[in-house]
């Protein structure tokens, strides 16, 4: 094994090691981990490899550290944690952004019988004041990111289920920037079929609404073609 090989070997056993030690001891938002003396003689691995997953953990939101305090046990926020792997993963690589853009397409279509059954009226009215935004922002400046990325998000949000939409506001974080000059040629044709998915909702008619969803992922980047971005 080389010393590369070794030096990473002990780097991801620090990291898991410093992980478990915060699960085991159930610490909590706040709380300060040992000192890097006791970590490196629990754990068993030099203070240079303890700092870089220290540092690795900071990145991802887990811990923070605080000058004259030690290392700081943060909330765990999964949006946090989600998007900066995506983009650690994704970024620049279009084929795994394509990949994603599937992954979005199953999730929504999967999870939309229990979206229907679970939205509120007050939602299906903030979704149709987004389609107007949508509308608007489209005739004025040809695109409306945050309101389709609110709608789709809204649509979701009352499933009781906070890993999937962390997860698609992790798969947001990537599309919102991802080829903007390709996307805006079809966002016109977007805002109609965003306009058909609400108003299924509003009749409650299900199969109207199921047809607008599939409508929507059907073509464009969620499509197999690679140079058909087509609607968000």
């Amino acid at each position: 094994m080389s010393e590369k090989e070794v030096h990473e070997k002990l780097f991801i056993h620090a990291f898991r090691e410093v992980r478990t030690y915060i699960l085991m001891n159930q610490l909590k938002q706040g709380d300060i981990l040992p000192s890097e003396a006791q970590l490196c003689q629990e754990i068993g691995v030099s203070r240079n490899v303890l700092r870089e997953a220290i540092k690795s953990m900071e990145l991802m939101g887990l811990v923070k550290a605080c000058p004259g305090r030690g290392t700081e046990v943060m909330e765990f926020n999964l949006d946090f944690f989600l998007q900066h792997i995506m983009l650690f993963n994704l970024a620049g690589d279009d084929e795994h952004i394509r990949q994603m853009f599937q992954v979005r397409k199953i999730l929504e279509l999967g999870f939309m019988r229990q979206a229907f059954d679970s939205i509120r009226p007050e939602q299906i009215r903030h979704m149709r004041e987004l389609v107007e935004r949508m509308r608007i922002s489209w005739e004025e400046s040809g695109v409306f990111a945050a309101e389709d990325r609110d709608f789709h998000m809204t649509l979701f949000s009352s499933i009781g289920n906070p890993v999937l939409n962390s997860l698609l506001n992790a798969i947001w974080e990537i599309d919102k920037d991802y080829q903007l000059e390709e996307k805006l040629p079809h966002l016109a044709t977007s805002v109609s079929k965003h306009e058909a998915i609400v108003q299924g909702l509003e009749e409650y008619d299900y199969m109207a609404f199921a047809r607008a969803m599939d409508r929507h992922y059907t073509s464009g980047k969620y499509s197999r073609e690679r140079k058909d971005y087509g609607e968000d």
